[in-house]
């Protein structure tokens, strides 16, 4: 009777650890991954998702280009996208943007003016070249959230926790 007391401890002892394995480590992964899955949602869809729709979707483009012409809004290249990453760590996540490589991704999330500085160049009109000196701009950006918190990450990474949870709890 008493090894049975002290098998039953020792199993629930290895299951609270496994527990806690999970919940740090591998909830972190699964929320990461639900929140990669609902960035892309957020660009094939050009809105942020909430309660599986876009609504409302990003403005349209004032102006098309034939860059832009026929794709999507902010993918024109796709950078913007691929900058995104999203790091599991102990009992968090970690969302990032490579700000380097696209330092235009916070004003596109969250909307507003910016002034740019235009560098000196030289264009050619007519067969003539022409010097332009540097001068500001002033642009607005409307907000075009693809970066946030959603109840739809949590939804999305609910099944894998669950999976995870009953694994442990029936781990033999």
């Amino acid at each position: 009777m008493q090894q049975d007391y002290r098998k039953l401890s020792l199993d629930m002892q290895r299951r609270a650890a496994e527990m806690a394995r999970v919940i740090q480590r591998d909830v972190p992964a699964y929320i990461a991954v639900a929140w990669e899955r609902m960035k892309d949602a957020n660009f094939s869809a050009q809105g942020f998702v909430r309660g599986g729709s876009a609504a409302p979707r990003w403005d349209k483009r004032k102006k098309e280009t034939p860059r832009t012409s026929g794709k999507r809004i902010l993918h024109a290249t796709g950078t913007l996208q691929a900058s995104v990453h999203f790091t599991p760590g102990a009992g968090q996540v970690r969302a990032w943007v490579d700000l380097g490589k696209v330092p235009y991704a916070r004003i596109h999330n969250e909307g507003g003016r910016v002034s740019q500085y235009v560098r000196p160049f030289s264009r050619v009109i007519r067969g003539r070249k022409q010097q332009v000196s540097g001068f500001f701009r002033r642009a607005t950006y409307p907000r075009r959230q693809y970066l946030g918190i959603s109840p739809d990450i949590f939804v999305s990474a609910h099944k894998d926790i669950a999976y995870a949870i009953r694994r442990a709890l029936n781990s033999h």
